[in-house]
């Protein structure tokens, strides 16, 4: 049993890594190469087809934007993106929180039940329901007035 379980671990460890150099490209392709003047980017094909822009339109740009410290272009190409960030940073903490809560010894039990409290009020049922009203005002407000 604890060769499987070393196997799991290790499979783990091995994914991660991946994941983390991944990441890690992708965050130096996005600040080095400018998704404005680069063919390497896709092109968004709900644009392309209606002329509309789709609620992840300017995300690359905004993402390159931010990368090189232009917080204003980025909220210019895409508001929702920049607004949503330090939500899905949160989430990320919360996961992590809830996996490494029982390997850390001496965790707080309290701090453990208000971080899941907290994730289930952020990121569960009626939640999401605001999160994709949120995303469809979004895409009728930047096509339909003149403020976005």
């Amino acid at each position: 049993m604890p060769d499987i379980e070393k196997r799991g671990s290790g499979k783990l460890l091995w994914i991660s890594v991946a994941a983390v150099i991944a990441l890690t490209a992708a965050i130096l392709l996005y600040k080095f190469l400018d998704p404005a003047g680069s063919v390497f980017w896709p092109k968004c094909p709900f644009y392309m087809l209606t002329g509309l822009e789709c609620p992840g339109c300017g995300s690359q740009r905004a993402i390159h934007s931010l990368l090189n410290g232009d917080l204003l272009s980025a909220m210019h190409y895409n508001l929702l993106l920049v607004l949503v960030i330090p939500y899905l940073l949160l989430y990320a903490v919360l996961v992590i929180v809830r996996k490494v809560r029982n390997r850390i010894p001496g965790f707080s039990p309290e701090f453990a039940k208000l971080c899941k409290r907290l994730e289930m009020a952020l990121y569960h049922g009626p939640a999401l329901l605001i999160l994709l009203a949120v995303i469809l005002l979004f895409w009728l407000f930047r096509n339909f007035t003149p403020c976005f």
